[in-house]
């Protein structure tokens, strides 16, 4: 009884490893399977069955560096450093593009740059009802300082 327990698990684990190894050479790309073409190994498999499976995991399936490169190759955008390196610097970019380009408008609406400060009695704004009132002159009325000064006395 026990020899025919161990018999029937020796059995399904070469057919699990004959599967295992027909589905891996199936989906393997054709360039990267070693030793034999891909048609070869699909052969190899099916008329040596244990051995064949066996010798297809020992000396055809591709290598894992291979595999590796495979799997980085089917990375999302998201995943990449470069690609994300790459975003940043153009993000930075249109910012500094948009920022240029706001100096440029308030530049042109103002008169000045941005961040400096009008004069006291400059507008603050060129659409400011101030820009439409007349301008004082030195002859307006008001209080007016006669004393003399050091260059009346000269006079």
């Amino acid at each position: 009884m026990g020899r025919a327990i161990l018999i029937i698990g020796a059995g399904a684990l070469a057919v699990g490893v004959i599967i295992y190894a027909l589905i891996e050479c199936a989906q393997s790309e054709r360039y990267s399977v070693r030793a034999l073409p891909k048609w070869a190994w699909l052969l190899v498999i099916l008329l040596l069955p244990v051995v064949g499976a066996v010798l297809w995991l020992l000396f055809g399936r591709p290598r894992r560096e291979d595999v590796a490169a495979e799997a980085q190759r089917g990375r999302g955008p998201d995943d990449d450093p470069q690609f994300l390196r790459h975003l940043e610097q153009h993000r930075r970019q249109q910012e500094q593009a948009r920022r240029l380009q706001e100096w440029e408008n308030e530049l042109k609406r103002t008169g000045r740059a941005p961040g400096t400060h009008p004069e006291t009695d400059e507008p603050l704004d060129p659409s400011d009802p101030r820009n439409d009132a007349p301008k004082p002159h030195d002859d307006t009325p008001g209080p007016r300082n006669d004393t003399p000064g050091p260059d009346d006395a000269q006079k």
